[in-house]
């Protein structure tokens, strides 16, 4: 166990009381990873709520309308966005009763098409909650028909008394008195079309609109597919006959100008259908486009005879005698490489110069009265360590939380694979051939398949399933921008081995990652990375994940080494030759510009240049 992770651990034992009291919820947002993993579909049932020439008075609440049902569907286009897709039936129902004479009702069976976008808000929390806001904007495709109840089961018309009662005549009518006139009771069903009946002569006018409709809500997230929504939709119509009453009517049918308008309020649940095995399968399976993983492990940047993995010391100057971790070798042991000590054959024990010299006493006295230890001290005040000032402060639910995903990392690290054994084999054997030229992914093919089906025979390995041997063509899936800084040797991918190395750095202060970040990281690693391996079989890499072996094809050799290419990536600015990699003098020149007011870097941005290139 790694000394972080022990320090984590003595953290989690101390605070065990405060986090068995306290229940952590917390949700991890995926959105952001890929727009086509998360579709989500749901059902709702809501209310409309009518804005129009007719006004419902026989109800107080606004929201005690007529029901509608909806079926949904959306997909994450951001962690921020989404596209939603929306469709909604149900029966718009408003009965108008005045003592003035203006007695109207009808009843609008109304189909609803909309597309839309929504928003989260998402950007203003650092760990986004189980309840969230949106709102959303969008285009709604509507068709109505309305219908109103004018006559009963009879046949009689309704005809409304100043008196509040229902008759069979006119009260105008000379046959009508309240003593023998039949009193009439509605039985809403609305049986006239109003279209058809033509009161204002305004003919066969079409029974479909558009709409702009704008929502707002809230998210509740019930789990890692199930949510629920509660949400209220506005919707503006191009149409003023929704209720068959507009400006171009006379009397008691005389409208205003206004367009017709609803709102549809509603509660909704859905269930992601991106969230399973099937989809992360396929994202994690199709990840490695360009992978350069035969250069990862094969290259030599300087060219010492020790490949970049075991390379302790970085850019060896050319022809400089080296030890078995590529660091150039002190005979004299006096911490001057020999290939730049003047003085062979060093005193053990003698101070030296930079060039490996012994220096006097007098020398040693002058040295200290120089100005170098006044720029230091100076060039301290611009840029120091501030490792212990970064250094993560962890409350108890964290260091719980934080202690349990480390021992999961770490013993992913540290296990080995039911097919490890079989990956051995398949290297002899692609081995044994010896190609001088490692790049017959037909030849390697078959290989695998030969020894794989050999070793199941044999029984010399009994996997849980079965491995599935491609040669697929690669499609990229981009690492989110928040976590480019895990991917230390920069291959596109991140492996358990960067992940615990992300945290031991932000527990010593040394990431720019917030705890919340880092817990988006691990999920992430879970979700798209968790067993992935890479093996060289001869020259030719596969990638295996998943129960998928994947033959890959192609390779960009830069000839920079994983610290040299992920520095490059991360401070393209400090490049300043455009060679693709940094130099002390390049790192230099940045910090003279710094110290100058001419940097566009900020402060904390020079500190973590100065700590990365110097400290690898």
């Amino acid at each position: 166990m790694n000394k972080a992770l022990q320090v984590l651990v003595i953290l989690t034992i101390s605070a065990m009381g405060v986090a068995a009291q306290n229940s952590d919820m917390y949700y991890i947002d995926n959105r952001g990873r890929d727009a086509l993993l998360a579709p989500r579909i749901g059902v709702g049932a809501g209310v409309f709520t009518f804005f129009g020439d007719v006004n419902d008075n026989n109800y107080a609440h606004i929201f005690t309308s007529t029901y509608g049902v909806e079926l949904l569907a959306s997909a994450n286009l951001s962690r921020y966005f989404d596209v939603d897709l929306k469709v909604i039936y149900g029966n718009i129902t408003i009965n108008e009763r005045t003592l003035t004479g203006r007695n109207l009702n009808f009843k609008s069976e109304t189909f609803i098409g909309s597309a839309g976008i929504s928003y989260n808000f998402n950007h203003l929390y650092k760990k986004p909650g189980i309840i969230q806001p949106f709102i959303g904007v969008g285009v709604a495709f509507i068709n109505f028909d309305s219908k109103s109840d004018m006559i009963d089961a009879n046949g009689n018309a309704y005809f409304y008394w100043a008196d509040g009662s229902i008759r069979s005549l006119a009260e105008s009518d000379p046959l009508a008195d309240s003593e023998s006139t039949p009193i009439l009771q509605r039985d809403y069903n609305y049986e006239t079309d109003l279209r058809d009946a033509n009161q204002d002569g305004l003919g066969k006018y079409d029974q479909f609109t558009f709409s702009i409709p704008v929502t707002a809500g809230v998210d509740f997230k019930m789990g890692k597919r199930l949510s629920a929504k509660l949400s209220a939709g506005f919707y503006y119509t191009f149409t003023d006959l929704m209720d068959d009453i507009s400006e171009e009517g006379v009397g008691i049918r005389e409208g205003n100008s206004r367009n017709d308008m609803f709102l549809f309020s509603s509660l909704s649940v859905s269930y992601s259908i991106g969230v399973g095995k099937s989809y992360t399968k396929s994202a994690k399976t199709k990840y490695y486009e360009e992978v350069d993983f035969y250069a990862m492990q094969m290259a030599d940047s300087d060219g010492d005879g020790v490949n970049d993995f075991m390379d302790q010391c970085a850019m060896t100057p050319t022809g400089a005698k080296v030890d078995e971790n590529g660091c150039p070798k002190d005979s004299d042991q006096d911490v001057i490489a020999d290939y730049r000590d003047d003085e062979d054959s060093t005193k053990l024990g003698n101070v030296v110069d930079l060039r490996g010299v012994t220096l006097t006493d007098e020398q040693m006295l002058a040295s200290y009265a120089d100005s170098i230890a006044t720029e230091r001290a100076r060039m301290h005040h611009v840029y120091p360590s501030g490792i212990l000032s970064k250094r993560a402060a962890l409350t108890g639910e964290d260091s719980t939380k934080l202690a349990v995903m480390m021992l999961d990392i770490q013993n992913q690290v540290e296990a080995a694979g039911e097919f490890d054994e079989l990956f051995k084999e398949i290297s002899k054997e692609v081995f044994s051939k010896a190609p001088s030229n490692a790049s017959s992914v037909e030849d390697v093919y078959t290989s695998i398949d030969k020894v794989y089906k050999k070793m199941v025979q044999e029984k010399a390995i009994s996997p849980t399933q079965p491995l599935a041997i491609t040669k697929e063509e690669n499609i990229t899936t981009t690492i989110p921008p928040e976590f480019k800084d895990a991917d230390y040797n920069a291959d596109g991918l991140i492996t358990a081995d960067e992940v615990m190395r992300v945290i031991e750095d932000v527990l010593e202060g040394a990431s720019p990652l917030s705890i919340s970040q880092l817990y988006n990281l691990i999920d992430f690693y879970h979700e798209y990375m968790e067993g992935a391996k890479a093996i060289d079989f001869g020259g030719t890499m596969a990638v295996y994940l998943d129960g998928t072996l994947n033959i890959l094809e192609n390779y960009k050799k830069d000839g920079l080494s994983d610290t040299e290419r992920f520095l490059a990536n991360k401070f393209k600015e400090v490049d300043f030759n455009g060679d693709g990699k940094l130099t002390p003098d390049e790192v230099n020149e940045m910090i003279a510009r710094f110290k100058a007011g001419k940097s566009s870097y900020s402060e904390e941005k020079i500190y973590e240049l100065i700590d990365l290139f110097f400290e690898d």
